[in-house]
C-alpha cells in the first residue's frame, strides 16, 4: 500500500497486515523484517514460502519488484543478477504510518464523528484490580 495512494485501499474484511496488503505481499514483507540483515534477496524469500507453499521464483520476484515501486522494499545493491533488498520502514513505522494515514481519512471526512467518537473510547489498557487484604 502507498501510503499516500489515492488508489490505495483498506480492507475492513481483513486482519492485520492485510487491511493494507495482499496476502502475498504480506508474506513477503514479514519474512523480510524478519529475514533483513540488513538485507534479503529474492532466493531468501523464495526458499522460506516454498517450505510452507507452492510458489514460483518469479512470482516472488515480481511481488518484491511491485514491493519496491511501492515504496515499501528499497533495492539498495546487486550481487550478480540479483537485487539486495531492505525494507524501507520497520514493521512497526509502516504500522503506524498506515495507521495515521487511516484516521487521517477519517477525521478529514467525518470530523465531528470522529472527534466524537474518540470522546466516547474507553481506555484500552486493562486496570488491575487491587485486592485489599483484610486485618485479622
Amino acid at each position: 500500500m502507498r501510503l499516500n495512494d489515492e488508489n490505495a485501499s483498506f480492507r475492513f474484511n481483513q486482519s492485520g497486515l492485510r487491511k493494507f496488503l495482499g496476502d502475498l505481499e504480506c508474506e513477503i514483507m514479514e519474512l523480510a523484517w524478519k529475514k533483513a540483515n540488513p538485507t534479503v534477496t529474492v532466493r531468501d524469500v523464495y526458499e522460506s514460502l516454498r517450505q510452507q507453499r507452492q510458489i514460483a521464483y518469479t512470482t516472488v520476484m515480481t511481488t518484491m519488484v511491485r514491493l519496491s515501486e511501492k515504496g515499501l522494499l528499497r533495492i539498495v545493491d546487486r550481487v550478480g543478477l540479483a537485487n539486495l533488498y531492505t525494507p524501507s520502514e520497520t514493521r512497526e513505522e509502516f504500522i503506524r504510518n498506515a495507521v495515521a494515514r487511516v484516521l487521517s481519512i477519517f477525521f478529514k471526512e467525518f470530523p465531528e464523528d470522529s472527534l466524537r467518537f474518540l470522546a466516547n473510547v474507553k481506555p484500552l489498557v486493562p486496570t488491575k484490580k487491587t485486592t485489599v487484604k483484610k486485618p485479622r
